[in-house]
């Protein structure tokens, strides 16, 4: 499974999930230029991804963020850290039956400044996909220069 492939199964299965509303890719701090953010809010940071010549696996790892305004009153923190947990620890077990395996993550709560006061949850997790042959369309390059 391509990088390509992976991150659109990501969304897709984020995006089945009751509690997301928007999906924000590659940096969750596009939630600073979005004064109409869609709150629950799914977002992923892609970090170092690695292979090994010897193995049939290829490692992608992210950092995967459940995000939800708190009210004026902010006594919604646990319930939106809660509701996080769950939302991405339903993605990550659903991703395994799409062949996305992903070894051992652990969740991080937090409170946030965005265009809105937020909390919300963080996840790095690791998932070993088969490195099939790419079937990804690339341009022709056979007049490719080589110094």
């Amino acid at each position: 499974m391509t990088l390509l492939e992976t991150i659109r199964t990501i969304e897709r299965v984020a995006a089945a999930q009751p509690a997301v509303n928007m999906i924000v890719e590659n940096d969750v701090f596009k939630l600073n230029a979005c004064p109409d953010a869609l709150y629950g809010v799914f977002a992923f940071v892609q970090g170092q991804h690695s292979g090994d010549i010897s193995s049939d696996f290829i490692s992608y790892n992210f950092t995967l963020f459940y995000v939800d305004r708190l009210t004026s009153a902010k006594d919604n923190q646990i319930e939106v850290q809660s509701t996080g947990v769950q939302v991405l620890d339903n993605i990550i077990r659903i991703l395994q039956d799409e062949g996305i395996m992903a070894t051992p993550y652990s969740f991080q709560p937090f409170n946030q400044r965005f265009n809105d006061e937020c909390a919300g949850v963080f996840c790095n997790v690791t998932f070993e996909v088969l490195n099939a042959p790419c079937g990804e369309t690339f341009t022709d390059n056979n007049n490719i220069k080589i110094i």
